[in-house]
């Protein structure tokens, strides 16, 4: 409690009055200044293309990193504690699903120990969940066993190469914030719904590329490019990977080079980080071109965003498809 007749202002006169006024001013200032920023929601993405997407709906309101750098094959990353570090903290983790990080998620939530991460809580996000009914591909049939190679039950996971699943995943990730941050659930909302009408269109200008392509069938090193070719109503006639995440056999390859010859002409396509070299023994003895396209978000430098991805991903093919000599020239 203030002691306004202490000996600091006995026998002066005013002075009282006058310190109690810088009191209640300073006071009435902190009354009007604003609050401290609340703390932001701490987000962790398994990957590149979903840690862009979460910044732009996160804006200002969400702190963003991402655990699988845009050059990494993410089914193989290693589980480092470094990346479990980063989780620990986590309001958010956010995921591709359909296994695609089965090999090392779940040691990193275990590793993490962040009970608001957990399966089942509310700051866990399977982005697969964005997909509608019928609308994953691939998805086995019959029994799956690890003869198949490195296959995945539950579908392709690669659903992120279709920008419209992007847009899906946007809005999945804008409903989720909302929940955990109800103060600004508008802002969430908002911006996802910015982000879809500027994927939608950008979209006009990345099938316009590829809609004049006169080569329209693929040779793929990895199962890893059918959304992508579904949206572009692209034909993928091989995979150089027979067994996912096995060296693909050498009569395997000659298979695919019979088939290119005879269905040709083609475009072959891989990843950064696929094995290169069974991908241009193909395109060498089909006459056909080799394009390396971007798999994720940064995986070229000139992929610096969800929106470069494509616009590499759809000018590549397009140039790949006129580079190709077309049958009987």
């Amino acid at each position: 409690m203030l002691n306004l007749d202490n000996n600091n202002t006995a026998g002066r006169p005013g002075v009282g009055l006058l310190f109690v006024s810088v009191i209640m001013m300073v006071l009435g200032l902190g009354l009007l200044m604003p609050n401290p920023a609340q703390a932001k929601v701490k987000v962790v993405a398994t990957l590149a293309d979903l840690g862009w997407i979460a910044e732009q709906v996160g804006g200002d309101d969400a702190e963003v990193e991402y655990l699988c750098k845009g050059h990494r094959d993410p089914h193989v990353l290693p589980a480092k504690p470094s990346l479990a570090r980063k989780m620990k903290k986590a309001d958010l983790l956010i995921y591709n699903g359909l296994e695609l990080e089965i090999g090392w998620l779940p040691l990193l939530v275990d590793a993490a120990r962040n009970p608001r991460i957990r399966p089942g809580q509310q700051g866990e996000l399977d982005c697969s969940r964005a997909l509608g009914e019928g609308e994953t591909l691939e998805v086995p049939v019959g029994e799956v066993d690890r003869s198949q190679g490195d296959i995945h039950p539950l579908g392709n996971p690669h659903f992120l190469l279709d920008p419209r699943n992007g847009i899906a995943v946007g809005h999945l990730i804008a409903e989720r914030l909302a929940i955990l941050d109800p103060e600004a659930a508008d802002r969430y909302l908002q911006r996802a719904a910015l982000m879809a009408d500027t994927i939608q269109e950008r979209m006009k200008d990345w099938e316009a590329m590829v809609d004049g392509m006169a080569i329209r069938k693929l040779i793929v090193y990895h199962q890893h490019w059918e959304y992508l070719a579904h949206w572009l109503e692209l034909d993928i006639i091989g995979v150089i990977e027979n067994r996912p995440g096995i060296s693909p056999a050498p009569r395997h390859v000659e298979g695919l080079i019979e088939l290119g010859r005879r269905q040709g002409p083609v475009v072959v396509v891989a990843a950064t980080w696929d094995h290169i070299d069974a991908a241009a023994r193909v395109a060498e003895k089909t006459g056909s071109s080799l394009v390396v396209l971007p798999g994720s978000t940064f995986a070229l430098e000139e992929a610096s965003g969800y929106l470069e991805l494509f616009e590499v991903i759809c000018g590549k093919l397009e140039s790949a498809s006129a580079a190709t000599p077309k049958a009987g020239s």
